[in-house]
Order: structure tokens, then C-alpha cells, then sequence
């Protein structure tokens, strides 16, 4: 039986090379394709807002309960940190980092008022 099996063994040899410059020819296309997909969601924006976002993740997960506080892993946080301290080191991560930074405290002071506001009307009650 002969290395090539099935439709392939069927056709002429130039036929076969036709079909695989045809196949290499799709393949250069979507790899283009996908290269231009990963550059478009590599920007800083993008990128800072996923770090962001599994900060934020992180943050909520370990502060949630104090009990999780003394026993927070920091083997699993400290990649993230090392990544964002060398994402701060780089000119172009700067900008969007420090502006989700201020967002993320006004949020969090906010919160800290309206809680502290919160128990200040239950407590006079």
C-alpha cells in the first residue's frame, strides 16, 4: 500500500502539488490573519485593562474575608505583580495604567465614604 491513502492517491502528482500550494496558500492567509488579530488586541489599553481586571479579580478574592488575608498565597500573586512591574517600566504602559489606577481608587474611596457614611447613620439609630 502506498504512503498516500484515500483521495490523494487518486490524483496526479501535479494535481497533489496543486492541492498543496493551494493548502499552503490558506494556511500564509489565516496566519497574516491571525497575526493582525494578535497585534490589534496587544495594545496597552487592552493589555492594562486585563491586568486591571485580574488585579481587581485577585483583590476581591484575597480581601473578601480577613480569615483569607493571613493565609493569601503569595506565590500565586507575585507573578501578576512582577508583570505589572515590568509592564510599569516601559514608557507606553504608563499612561493607561496610572489612569486605571486613579479610577479604580476613586472607586474604592467612594466606597470607603459611602460604607463610613453607612455605619455613621446606624450607629446613630
Amino acid at each position: 500500500m502506498s504512503r498516500h491513502s484515500g483521495l490523494d492517491s487518486q490524483l496526479s502528482t501535479a494535481e497533489r502539488k496543486q492541492k498543496l500550494l493551494q493548502e499552503g496558500a490558506r494556511y500564509r492567509a489565516d496566519m497574516l490573519v491571525s497575526r493582525d488579530i494578535v497585534r490589534a488586541n496587544l495594545n496597552s489599553k487592552s493589555l492594562a485593562s486585563i491586568v486591571l481586571g485580574r488585579m481587581t479579580g485577585i483583590a476581591t478574592s484575597v480581601f473578601s474575608n480577613p480569615i483569607n488575608l493571613k493565609s493569601a498565597n503569595l506565590r500565586a500573586v507575585l507573578p501578576l505583580l512582577l508583570t505589572g512591574a515590568s509592564w510599569l517600566s516601559r514608557r507606553h504602559a504608563r499612561k493607561p495604567l496610572l489612569i486605571g489606577a486613579a479610577v479604580i481608587a476613586a472607586i474604592g474611596g467612594a466606597a470607603f465614604i459611602s460604607s463610613r457614611n453607612t455605619k455613621a447613620t446606624t450607629d446613630d439609630e
